[in-house]
């Protein structure tokens, strides 16, 4: 085995560790799994409830989830069909997708920049996220989409530049597109993302296109998509559901998102996000001595030290006065911003688990930030000790992300800023 496939080993290992640790608890639902997970048990079972917006829940405290399309949740099902109705089996594939997420920063990077390096690197740092790691512990559908979005743009950049395989690689990049929007309606984010890079080509390629190149984007981001889309569906017109009521169901979606007028302690501003100004607290549970919580919060040194990172990227776009494409920091700085500003505009209140797409491309800016850096005089050890801070950094939250007995005493510590209450 080479070096570096050991060291990518051994970062995944360690990933699928931390997501996998004690991820049974708690035993109930907690924060939005009463929503997801509740109606993964629906799918599993069959239950044509679990897609019908008319119908209350037979369980106090919980509710059918039919606001986001099913893939999330069918792949929920999958687990408790697997390992049964349990805490366990509704996360597993959330687990499962989250250390697929850090591959696939891995593999994106390498891509991208053709650095391995720098690409185990921004797996490391992504190993290490607070965020990715709670969502990759709970029965919610943004690391699904997260890991969709990812796949699909490493798919889309080896059809575009490296062309190997070139049009099995766009059929993947569509499929995977079709599977984010077909998991959450923010995966169509994907095609503002992709249709930019086309044009950013269009205006390089000095406004030169072919229809056949036309189509094909047509048929794998549009076209290929909205099949897709269709078809993760299946089940609920297997239930005898008619097209009518297809049709009605989007109705009450569109509905729901656009007049939803509620309020909640811990909804923030999408602004707010990248600066960490509001976490949210999913679970905690009070002992006589000891407290458990868990908490939405990204790695403080990947967020803070990333949005120097990407005003890195952002300078290296402009800085060449040969002018040319940099189509790999164009991708980059293009994804971080459409998965993450695309949010100002929602008409609905939002949570920061919704800035969680954004933090794989954090990641890999911070990786190159820190290739850069090593080049200077003293560059390696401020990148060393940089890299063992966010190390104990994780170390440090890693009890209030996996839900960790914590001393009454001790809990203060942890609350930074007082907008992390």
């Amino acid at each position: 085995m080479k070096i570096n496939h050991l060291f990518l080993l051994l970062i995944l290992t360690f990933a699928f560790s931390t997501r996998i640790f004690r991820l049974n608890m708690p035993e109930n639902y907690y924060f939005d799994e009463v929503y997801h997970a509740f109606t993964a048990k629906a799918y599993a079972n069959n239950d044509p409830r679990g897609y019908e917006w008319w119908n209350p829940s037979p369980e106090k405290g919980t509710a059918y989830e039919w606001l986001h399309p099913p893939v999330s949740k069918l792949l929920m099902a999958t687990g408790i069909k697997l390992f049964g109705p349990n805490s366990f089996g509704w996360r597993i594939n959330s687990a499962i997708f989250g250390t697929l997420t850090i591959y696939l920063v891995y593999a994106l990077t390498k891509s991208l920049f053709n650095k391995t390096s720098t690409a185990l690197l921004a797996a490391f740092l992504a190993s290490l996220d607070g965020l990715l790691l709670v969502q990759s512990r709970i029965a919610m559908n943004d690391i699904f989409v997260t890991t969709f979005i990812l796949a699909s743009l490493l798919f889309y950049w080896r059809w575009r530049i490296i062309k190997t395989n070139s049009r099995l690689n766009l059929l993947l990049s569509g499929i995977f597109t079709g599977l984010a929007v077909s998991t959450k309606w923010s995966g169509i984010f994907l095609l503002g993302i992709i249709g930019i890079m086309e044009l950013i080509f269009f205006i390089h390629n000095k406004f030169n296109i072919t229809l056949k190149k036309i189509l094909l984007l047509i048929t794998c981001y549009l076209l290929l998509p909205s099949a897709i889309y269709l078809l993760s569906y299946t089940q609920f017109f297997l239930q005898n559901h008619t097209w009518t009521q297809f049709k009605e169901l989007h109705n009450q979606i569109i509905r729901y998102e656009t007049t939803l007028d509620a309020t909640h302690p811990y909804q923030s501003k999408a602004w707010q996000w990248p600066l960490l100004l509001r976490p949210i607290w999913y679970h905690v549970e009070y002992n006589p001595t000891s407290i458990t919580n868990i908490y939405a919060l990204s790695n403080p040194a990947i967020s803070w030290l990333g949005l120097i990172s990407i005003a890195w990227i952002i300078y290296q776009l402009f800085k060449n006065k040969k002018r040319k494409l940099a189509a790999n920091y164009w991708l980059l700085t293009t994804g971080y911003f459409l998965v993450w500003i695309a949010w100002a505009f929602s008409p609905r209140i939002m949570f920061y688990y919704h800035y969680t797409p954004a933090i794989p491309f954090l990641a890999i800016s911070l990786a190159l930030f820190y290739t850069k850096l090593c080049q200077y005089k003293w560059g390696k050890n401020i990148v060393f000790i940089l890299l063992l801070l966010t190390f104990f950094s994780f170390i440090f939250f890693f009890p209030i992300w996996t839900g960790l007995s914590i001393d009454n005493s001790k809990i203060n510590r942890f609350f930074w800023l007082h907008t992390w209450r």
